[in-house]
């Protein structure tokens, strides 16, 4: 039987919860179409995610006029398949835009590719709850990769999956997520979500996630 994906709403909702516990955050709270994450950092007070940008407009521009008249440094990110129209929208709100869009990509998990690491390297994963956390280590037992992959239902998604600049180019990345994904799957997770950069996008590509919309944020100009 065919798979049928979710709404990207849904799917937007999903992410958020998972990179929230990865990242010790409380639950956030919905309203008027958005999702809202105190996170109290220096940069990122509140963080407001636009659930509907394509199909509510007036949802991105309430938001964006929020953010842009917070005394705070917030900040707002946007998932949408029309990067380019929502760009214009919040820079006309007077927010400043982050330098680079991001993807917002999924995949079936129980078809991911699995890669292992060279014979130089081990790979270790720790899992505390839903959190697991995958680490990869050189010869000398310095780290070389790390990510974690949150599981909540039969969702998992992936956060923070870095590999460190000496080691990269060398399939670490894939190893890595071929790691924290057979152990989702083990926990009954098929469906894995993240947001990627312009160069993580190409390896999640080769790992056959797909993108589903891109992701725009801003800030306040503070």
């Amino acid at each position: 039987m065919e798979r049928t994906s979710p709404p990207l709403t849904d799917l937007v909702r999903r992410w958020q919860h998972g990179w929230g516990v990865a990242c010790g955050l409380s639950p956030a709270d919905e309203a008027d179409g958005a999702l809202h994450v105190l996170s109290g950092k220096p940069g990122r007070n509140l963080e407001s995610i636009v659930l509907d940008a394509d199909g509510n407009p007036g949802s991105l521009r309430l938001h964006a006029a929020q953010v842009a008249g917070s005394p705070h440094p917030d900040w707002l990110t946007v998932p949408t398949t029309d990067p380019a129209a929502v760009e214009d929208v919040l820079s006309s709100e007077g927010l400043r835009l982050a330098p680079a869009r991001e993807h917002f990509m999924t995949t079936d998990l129980t078809a991911h590719p699995q890669r292992t690491a060279g014979a130089r390297y081990a790979v270790d994963l720790v899992r505390e709850g839903p959190i697991l956390a995958a680490r990869i280590t050189d010869e000398h037992g310095d780290p070389a990769a790390h990510g974690v992959m949150v599981v909540h239902g039969d969702v998992a998604v992936a956060h923070n999956i870095a590999t460190y600049r000496a080691h990269r180019r060398r399939g670490l990345g894939g190893a890595l997520m071929s790691a924290l994904v057979r152990e989702s799957v083990l926990l009954g997770a098929s469906t894995g979500l993240l947001t990627a950069s312009k160069q993580g996008h190409h390896l999640y590509t080769a790992l056959g996630w797909t993108r589903l919309a891109g992701v725009v944020s801003a800030g306040t100009r503070r």
